[in-house]
C-alpha cells in the first residue's frame, strides 16, 4: 500500500527538471515505480488527483541495483560506493507541467 507524496509547488514546467528539496540525498534501498501526472495549473491537494495508476501514467520501474552498506564505526565516512543513474522519459506531454510521484 503506497500513498502519494503530498504535492510542492507548481507542477514542473516542461524542460526544467526540479531538484530535491533535502541537502543530501538518503540512499534508496527497494525497487519503486515511477509515474506523472499532467498539469496546466498547481491545483493538485493530498485527495485529488486520486492516487491510482489513472490518472497517473506509469514511467518505468527503478531497481536498487546497488547497495552500499553503512560504516561499521559509527562517524566513519560511508564508502564512496557505486551510484545508480537511470534516465527516465516522459511523455509525449500535452500541458504545462507535471507532477511526479
Amino acid at each position: 500500500n503506497h500513498t502519494a507524496p503530498t504535492p510542492r509547488g507548481p507542477p514542473h514546467p516542461r524542460g526544467r527538471p526540479r531538484r530535491s528539496p533535502s541537502p543530501s540525498p538518503r540512499p534508496c534501498k527497494e525497487t519503486f515505480n515511477v509515474f506523472y501526472h499532467e498539469s496546466d495549473a498547481d491545483t493538485a491537494t493530498a485527495l485529488t488527483p486520486p492516487w491510482m495508476e489513472n490518472p497517473y501514467i506509469k514511467v518505468d520501474t527503478v531497481a536498487a541495483e546497488h547497495l552500499s552498506r553503512p560504516p561499521s564505526t559509527p562517524g566513519a565516512p560511508r564508502p564512496a560506493g557505486r551510484v545508480n543513474r537511470k534516465t527516465l522519459r516522459l511523455g509525449p506531454l500535452s500541458r504545462a507541467g507535471f507532477y511526479l510521484a
